[in-house]
């Protein structure tokens, strides 16, 4: 009985000493390089669609890359985006920052957004030979 009472005493102890370690982490500031982009469940750019973000925004990277997925953090969202759309900078030729008065004109609905970020995400970028 002793021991019980001794195990659930010290419990919360060594629950706060991983809390507090897991958010003493050095989270790293990367920032969206493309128009919209898309923070995905799993590290897959076939995966679950969390949610879109614009060019611009910043996001805490949690770990290096798992096969070209960042995992990031966001206010309360937690996921994964694509190396490709992420970088350390902060990208100073947004469309939208740059355009801002034709992106207020337009009516861009949360649809339109998400497949916007859809083909961002699934565009393959690179060099013909």
């Amino acid at each position: 009985m002793r021991i019980f009472v001794v195990f659930f005493l010290l419990l919360p102890a060594f629950a706060q000493t991983k809390a507090q370690s897991t958010s003493e982490q050095k989270k790293t500031i990367y920032y969206v390089q493309s128009v919209y982009s898309q923070l995905h469940q799993n590290p897959s750019k076939f995966s679950r669609v969390l949610s879109t973000f614009e060019c611009g925004q910043p996001f805490y990277v949690l770990s290096s890359p798992i096969s070209e997925f960042y995992q990031v953090e966001y206010s309360n969202y937690k996921g994964f985006m694509s190396t490709n759309v992420l970088a350390q900078t902060k990208p100073s030729s947004c469309w939208q920052d740059m355009y801002r008065r034709f992106f207020d004109q337009i009516d861009i609905g949360v649809t339109e957004i998400h497949y916007w970020g859809r083909l961002q995400d699934l565009l393959i970028k690179g060099e013909s030979k």
